[in-house]
């Protein structure tokens, strides 16, 4: 079965929900990078400048660890008015960080936005899922990942022109006339229709609180606990705490602990868990498993590249931020570019497996070219190694999602939770690529350091790349400046075994062709997907 027929939307129904849906991703993907530029001034105001990592942190953590929930609520509820609660909830976390007083409101506030974002995302998806046919998502997923890719350059611009000439808290505020509009769109122009497989007999009022109180909540506290305990242990150790610091080691040991029980209690409970055992045995029994694996690389490669990139301009060429985020164009315009053309081909030709195949090998080339960077490397250079990166990142981003659904096209009740799986190892690979990033980048600088400037205080050349220049005495700023370079170059060629794990994880992806679905009278339609 695919999505039935009375569910889908055409023409200008379906224009208007589906920009209301991109509307609500650029919520999603503008919060995440509109900071960057703005946490300066925030710390500065707030006088909270050891909190204001945990200002970005919140959000993405709270984004990462309910995705997994939100899959299991769209098993019980409509996705529309699942959608809709997550926009308000987000709505209020951006009103509660706009007015907030001290730091300690605004990290609350960024926890609530982060979750409401995580149930637009997967919301969202799920809708797409259930308004239109398989063979047209891969367009409508491109122009996704397209808005999640421009917010990446976008974003930082607009929170640096508003804490430069209004105030940072516009970066809150702007969210608020334009989640109100998505609201309106999806209550008045979607249809609630009942989760993808669900029993229309069950669907009264009492039968969807006994499925609610059935919910796998054990299951969303152990995942919530152990990734929190990950990402406190990245974010103390080497930057705030020794690796070796008990705390980071005790944070470490539960994050092994709290998701071995994890496993166990989703295991033990089968069907009813969060993340349900036969999303693992599909079609085929490694798919599931290396789709997942590979959504995690996509994520992981794409921040790795959009955080360290224009620190090498900043560093490297005394570039300001505003202009370090206007040279990672080539990078992210390679990545835009790539999903949106992607996906039009996949539309058309049906098949998205090749570009999962070839994408690793254009990530590979990119980041091994960005290795051979240098203190005198041309523009012209940097941005070509860009924008092959950018081309392998892009390639696999979207289609990586697309594949988990065509896996599980026959099982609908299922294909929620598993694009919500899928979506986690993405978010989850971001968050582990800057954790793994950091303490790699970290250590170089000190090691080189030793080599190339032995005299340079660490404490100012690790303050910030702008420090260089600002607060060291002219005669080392060149050896910093090469201790900075070779750093980078180490963080880049991270993407190598990135991208030799993803090309490994695409042999076990099945090459599944959508085909054009026909219509019958009677609402019939024909098989759609094929195993090639």
């Amino acid at each position: 079965m695919q999505t039935p027929e009375s569910t889908i939307l055409t023409g200008k129904r379906l224009a208007v929900v589906f920009v209301a849906m991109l509307m609500s991703v650029l919520l999603v993907a503008l919060d995440q990078t509109i900071l960057a530029t703005a946490l300066p001034r925030i710390a500065s105001d707030f006088q909270a400048f050891t909190l204001q990592g945990w200002v970005a942190t919140s959000f993405v953590l709270a984004q990462t660890v309910f995705l997994l929930f939100y899959g299991q609520v769209l098993r019980i509820f409509a996705a529309k008015w699942v959608l809709v609660f997550s926009i308000i909830t987000f709505e209020i976390g951006s009103l509660v960080c706009g007015v907030s007083q001290n730091v300690n409101q605004l990290i609350v506030g960024r926890t609530v936005s982060g979750f409401g974002s995580s149930g637009i995302f997967v919301g969202m998806i799920q809708v797409i899922s259930q308004v239109t046919l398989l063979e047209d998502r891969p367009r409508l997923f491109g122009l996704f990942g397209a808005v999640f890719g421009m917010s990446s350059i976008v974003g930082p611009l607009i929170g640096g022109g508003f804490t430069d000439h209004v105030t940072w808290r516009w970066c809150f505020f702007i969210n608020l006339p334009v989640g109100g509009i998505s609201v309106a769109a999806v209550t008045l122009l979607l249809k609630a229709s009942p989760p993808l497989g669900s029993d229309p007999t069950k669907r009264s009022w009492r039968d969807i609180a006994q499925q609610a109180a059935r919910m796998d909540f054990v299951g969303a506290i152990l995942v919530a606990a152990s990734v929190t305990s990950l990402v406190l242990s990245l974010q103390w150790g080497g930057n705030t705490k020794a690796w070796g610091d008990k705390a980071v080691i005790i944070c470490f040991v539960l994050f092994a602990v709290l998701g071995a029980a994890f496993v166990g209690w989703e295991i033990y409970l089968g069907e009813r868990a969060m993340t349900p055992t036969s999303i693992f045995h599909s079609k085929s029994m490694c798919a599931p498993w290396a789709i997942v694996f590979y959504c995690f690389l996509t994520r992981f490669s794409l921040l790795l590249f959009s955080y360290y990139i224009p620190i090498f301009y900043q560093a490297v060429r005394h570039h300001s931020a505003t202009k370090s985020g206007i040279d990672l164009l080539p990078f992210m315009l390679g990545v835009v570019l790539t999903v949106i053309i992607s996906g039009q081909i996949v539309g058309r030709a049906g098949y998205y497996w090749p570009f999962l195949v070839v994408a690793p090998m254009f990530l590979a080339v990119g980041s091994g070219l960005l290795y051979t960077l240098n203190t005198s490397s041309s523009s012209a250079k940097i941005a070509g190694f860009q924008i092959l990166a950018g081309i392998g990142t892009g390639m696999g981003m979207q289609n990586a999602l697309l594949a988990i659904q065509a896996e599980f096209k026959d099982n609908p009740k299922l294909v929620g939770q598993a694009t919500s799986m899928a979506s986690f190892a993405q978010f989850f690979g971001g968050t582990i690529g800057l954790g793994v990033a950091e303490p790699v980048f970290s250590s170089e600088l000190g090691v080189f350091l030793q080599r190339f400037a032995p005299t340079a205080p660490a404490a100012v050349v690790r303050e910030s790349p702008t420090a260089i220049y600002t607060a060291l005495p002219q005669a080392l700023i060149p050896g910093v400046v090469r201790a900075y370079t070779e750093s980078l170059r180490v963080v880049f060629v991270l993407g190598v075994p990135v991208a030799g794990l993803a090309l490994l994880a695409s042999v076990f992806i099945q090459n599944i062709k959508i085909e054009k679905i026909s219509m019958g009278p009677g609402g019939g339609e024909k098989d759609a997907e094929k195993p090639v």
